[in-house]
């Protein structure tokens, strides 16, 4: 059985950016109107920093997502997901996953390990909770959506 038990959806809005434009970039990935949870903190070397956060937590919500997110992948960015999935999820069994949030914005997805980008926590629930089960349940969601 496969089971989203909730995402996290967040990016890191520096000084030099528009919070306004890095929100267009995350809803990118929402076929749904959401909330935006901004705070304010302070980076690496005290500079001001906002952070924003999307929690989907509703079966229905997380549905239209995941759905929503895995048909704006191309074949080539799936495969690449699939390839490097055993490094994605962590020891609590969110799947992570980070967008380029620059090409996010001009309306395309694009997978990164690091830099600027829109960080994608996926919390994945399988009876047992074992990594084999939480690997196969994963490539599921990704290969046949929810």
């Amino acid at each position: 059985m496969k089971k989203i038990e909730r995402i996290l959806v967040s990016a890191v809005v520096h000084s030099t950016e528009d919070p306004e434009k890095v929100g267009e970039a995350i809803s990118l990935l929402f076929p749904f109107e959401f909330d935006i949870n901004v705070y304010d903190a302070k980076g690496y070397y005290g500079n001001p920093i906002k952070y924003l956060e999307v929690e989907i937590t509703k079966k229905k919500e997380i549905k239209e997502f995941w759905n929503h997110f895995i048909n704006l992948l191309d074949d080539h960015e799936k495969a690449y997901l699939l390839d490097t999935l055993e490094y994605r999820i962590d020891d609590q069994n969110f799947l992570h996953i980070r967008i380029d949030k620059q090409k996010a914005y001009l309306g395309s997805l694009k997978i990164v390990e690091s830099g600027d980008s829109i960080a994608i926590k996926v919390k994945i629930i399988t009876y047992p909770a074992k990594k084999d089960k939480i690997l196969k349940a994963a490539q599921e969601l990704i290969k046949s959506g929810y």
